[in-house]
């Protein structure tokens, strides 16, 4: 079992399905995509069966549910999409249980380095690198996520040489939004120990070693330029990094949530699907546009349970709070909630770390209890 967990994990994580669609086309990338439910559902049916994820089967139910009677495309891919994301779903949730902290950041690991070894490797003229993720920002997620787990690691090695790979990963992606959350997170850091104020001098040494891969092999990106001419004492133009900007995407799409606020726009008119053109790039934005206010107001609350009951055990496991903070940024600026599986893998894994430490906490007062009467 242990073989099959590591192989439908490192399907999942290192998004290999869609690492095989880019390489070889679509037959492959349709294989590598049945063999990871095909590999899913093995393990969920060989493996111990406890309580299912209600909160995201009524989330996804509702979207998938509401998004379908609008929907404008090939009915056969809307099924296909759905029937994937609920076997992902319920077999993947079990799986999630069976995860520690260790083997999330080791896999999460892996998928950073594949980034640095594009960069390196593969230089290309965009400039901004990706590894297995394909896009940047995917990428971006993936090193803040794994940055985020180094807090629940106990091993002060292993943690610091994670941080400086996930950091240097990171800012190889060029996404502003990782720049962002990865401030934030050591921001929080310094509430577990001042003694965190280091990881900002890890920080300029990754600044360097970004200087010399650009030396070595030149790295083609704006951003990079602007950040060389600021550490030059350059006059820098700020028009560049102001481009694409995420708010302006969301206000295009603003109409249509007020046109249809009830019922949405259907599945993938804001996603970019059948022929939709540019996604809104925001999954709240996502899920009220396309299937209408009553999943969007339960995807909140449960963004929201995973920020306040993180804040909650900040003491116990303080990576979930920067790892809710990460995701939810993120989900502001993607829109792959429901086909990333890695993003709502992430949520998943949250969840469930959130309902250990509450297990704990009953068994502690129970063992508290016992202790009482046989003093007594």
């Amino acid at each position: 079992m242990r073989i099959l967990k590591y192989i439908c994990f490192g399907l999942i994580l290192l998004n290999i399905p869609s690492v095989a669609l880019s390489a070889f086309g679509g037959g492959v990338g349709s294989l590598m995509s049945y063999l990871t439910i095909l590999s899913l559902t093995l393990y969920y049916f060989f493996g111990k069966k406890t309580r299912p994820n209600w909160w995201l089967i009524i989330i996804s139910i509702l979207f998938f549910m509401i998004g379908g009677f609008q929907f404008i495309g090939l009915t056969s891919g809307f099924i296909y999409d759905t029937i994937k994301y609920f076997i992902y779903l319920i077999c993947a949730y079990e799986m999630v249980k069976n995860i520690s902290v260790s083997e999330y950041n080791f896999f999460l690991l892996i998928g950073s380095a594949t980034i640095i070894l594009e960069a390196i490797l593969f230089t290309s003229d965009y400039g901004r690198y990706s590894g297995f993720y394909i896009k940047p920002n995917e990428a971006g997620f993936i090193c803040i996520t794994g940055y985020a787990t180094t807090y629940g690691l106990k091993n002060v090695s292993v943690k610091l040489i994670g941080q400086f790979i996930f950091t240097l990963a990171g800012l190889l992606t060029f996404s502003r939004t990782f720049i962002v959350i990865w401030l934030l997170i050591n921001v929080i850091s310094l509430k577990i120990s001042v003694k965190n104020i280091r990881v900002f001098g890890l920080g300029f040494l990754i600044i360097g070693t970004l200087f010399f891969i650009d030396e070595v092999v030149g790295l083609n990106n704006p951003r990079f330029d602007q950040l060389k001419s600021i550490v030059n004492n350059e006059n820098v133009s700020t028009e560049e990094l102001n481009e694409d900007s995420r708010a302006d995407t969301w206000a295009k799409f603003y109409d249509k949530i007020l046109d249809s606020p009830f019922i949405g726009n259907g599945y993938g008119s804001f996603s970019g699907k059948e022929g939709h053109g540019k996604g809104v790039h925001n999954s709240f934005l996502t899920v009220i546009g396309e299937a209408g206010i009553l999943p969007f107001i339960l995807f909140v609350l449960y963004i929201g349970y995973l920020i306040v009951m993180s804040i909650v055990y900040f003491n116990k496991k303080p990576n979930l709070i920067m790892q809710i903070i990460a995701l939810s940024l993120f989900l502001m600026a993607n829109h792959n909630f429901f086909t990333f599986y890695y993003v709502s893998f992430a949520a998943m894994w949250i969840q469930y770390q959130i309902e250990e430490a509450k297990n704990e906490d009953e068994l502690d007062e129970i063992e508290e209890g016992e202790n009482i009467l046989v003093t007594s």
